[in-house]
């Protein structure tokens, strides 16, 4: 008898713990939210590798892109595809070569949306020379290390020495450029050509 007792009790004991993670929800629960807190991890490190590509130009510079993104986006999809492309180039009267469509397309993995048609120039702006480089170039012509160059003798460099830019290109370069007093702050001008240039 006594036998059958502990047996029986036991098999309550037994059927207690089956019966456990039921009662102990919050123990389990709390291996829930750790899985949980994993899955919604997940769509934050995609987000953050989104918000990356977001950080490589200020405002005023996504505001243009997603100005041209949209005037590109003929059929307001929020999609850039080849029918896209097709009618700009008919817009302009050029006859679409579907080869080069279909390339312009294979440029992005994936539909083209404004996300990845941001990535697309921001992979193109890091193909430019490194900051160093850059710099490099410049401390050239700045015999003193100032780290900063005459505006003037800036201007004539790039208008007469090299691929020469134009009247318009200067003045669009100057637009972007630090000059304080007739000194053109080359270290921050890289820093503006690499990162573009910090809100206030």
């Amino acid at each position: 008898m006594g036998e059958e007792k502990k047996e029986k009790k036991s098999k309550k004991k037994d059927k207690k713990k089956e019966d456990a993670p039921a009662e102990d929800a919050p123990a389990e629960s709390g291996g829930g939210e750790e899985a949980a807190e994993e899955t919604k991890s997940e769509p934050k490190r995609a987000q953050r590798a989104t918000s990356n590509v977001f950080a490589l130009f200020n405002q005023s510079q996504i505001q243009e892109f997603k100005e041209a993104f949209t005037m590109m986006d003929q059929n307001r999809d929020g999609i850039i595809d080849e029918t896209d492309l097709a009618s700009i180039y008919q817009q302009i009267g050029r006859e679409p070569d579907p080869k080069a469509l279909k390339s312009m397309i294979a440029e992005c993995p994936g539909q083209i949306n404004f996300t990845h048609f941001l990535t697309l120039f921001g992979e193109k702006l890091h193909g430019t020379d490194p900051e160093s480089t850059l710099r490099d170039a410049f401390t050239m012509f700045d015999t003193d290390k100032t780290g900063k160059l005459h505006e003037e003798y800036v201007k004539d460099l790039l208008m007469n020495v090299g691929d020469q830019f134009s009247k318009d290109e200067v003045k669009q370069t100057w637009k972007e450029a630090p000059i304080e007093g007739g000194q053109l702050d080359y270290l921050k001008f890289v820093q503006i050509i690499k990162r573009g240039k910090e809100e206030d």
